[in-house]
């Protein structure tokens, strides 16, 4: 079913410094600065960007932090294999590698509903990514890369004095304060706790809680991130939500669904809830578009979209099972 197309969520995602950012390139050179911002060959030009890796790498370790937070050994460690240590450790923050504990005969829907909350939107070794994090560009018409870029020099601290180095000395470019950043973010088969999830990333870089890049524990890599809510030619503002046009009962212009609610009779051999749906505070028209059925939220209908799907995250991972409650279920049915 995983592999049908029911729902999808698209944004395009702002991001601004609100500070100094550096996020390394991985080449070598002979001349200029000992580290340098990451570029790539744009508009015909070299142009800085954020690499959506990075940015999904950052959106992926927040989350995990923020789940065991609110119910430890929920969210796994995808480097923590089963034989680096006991799972049913109390100490343990976070449960093995969802990719360790499944082999190739495993069935899909098995997977899925075995998976820990991360590893269900952002993939495993196991299973593939759910979320698409693109590439964040500069808006079209920036001024120049010179203008955009700040050089520092540094010196290294001599552990023993507290003094500078002898000679230690290195400089970095980095990107300046009040660049902003673009990136489309797209969720297609999604559970509406998960949908909460992007929200909370973007509720937390709305009130600038995310560092991003090298340096955050020196001052650099603040930023602030907002949904971009105006229309740019055919890309619309706003959170564009679609549903496939099928012949089967679908949501109403009043509700939205999540995965579990599509897949009916199937949803429990995903893991997933029957009742997985909000109850709208207003009446979303669906638009045909193609195959889909559209509806796009700004506004003050993007903000209770984004409050009810947060308390919609927050209610399901207070309710996940531990790695020790699962292995304490799973050695009393034995």
């Amino acid at each position: 079913m995983l592999k049908a197309l029911v729902n999808e969520a698209r944004l395009r995602l702002d991001i601004t410094t609100q500070g100094p950012l550096l996020i390394k390139t991985g080449y070598a050179t002979l001349i200029g600065a000992d580290m340098a911002p990451v570029q790539t060959y744009r508009n015909g030009q070299q142009e800085i960007y954020l690499p959506g890796s990075s940015l999904k790498g950052i959106f992926r370790s927040h989350l995990e932090k923020v789940i065991n937070s609110i119910q430890p050994q929920v969210a796994c460690n995808p480097l923590l294999r089963s034989h680096d240590g006991d799972v049913r450790d109390d100490r343990q923050l976070y449960r093995v590698s969802c990719g360790s504990r499944f082999n190739d005969k495993t069935p899909q829907n098995e997977v899925y509903a075995r998976s820990c909350p991360t590893c269900r939107l952002f993939g495993s070794t196991s299973f593939g990514s759910r979320i698409a994090v693109e590439d964040a560009y500069l808006p079209a018409g920036s001024i120049g890369r010179e203008s955009l870029i700040e050089h520092r020099d540094g010196i290294a601290i001599d552990r023993l004095t507290g003094g500078t180095g002898g000679g230690a000395t290195f400089d970095l470019e980095v990107v300046t304060e009040g660049t902003t950043f673009t990136t489309d973010i797209h969720l297609r088969n999604f559970e509406i706790w998960q949908l909460g999830m992007l929200f909370v990333i973007i509720q937390d870089m709305e009130d600038e809680l995310i560092r991003i890049g090298s340096g955050r524990s020196r001052g650099l890599g603040k930023v602030k991130a907002s949904i971009n809510e105006q229309d740019e030619g055919s890309l619309k503002g706003g959170v564009l939500l679609s549903t496939a046009r099928t012949s089967k009962k679908g949501e109403e212009d009043d509700e939205l669904w999540g995965l579990g609610s599509w897949l009916g009779e199937e949803a429990t051999t995903y893991g997933t809830q029957r009742n997985d749906m909000l109850k709208l505070s207003s009446r979303m028209v669906h638009t045909p578009s193609g195959i889909r059925n559209t509806r796009i939220f700004k506004g003050e209908a993007l903000n209770n979209l984004k409050g009810q799907s947060i308390e919609a995250f927050v209610a399901r991972m207070q309710e996940w099972k531990s790695a020790s409650e699962t292995t304490t279920g799973a050695s009393q049915r034995r």
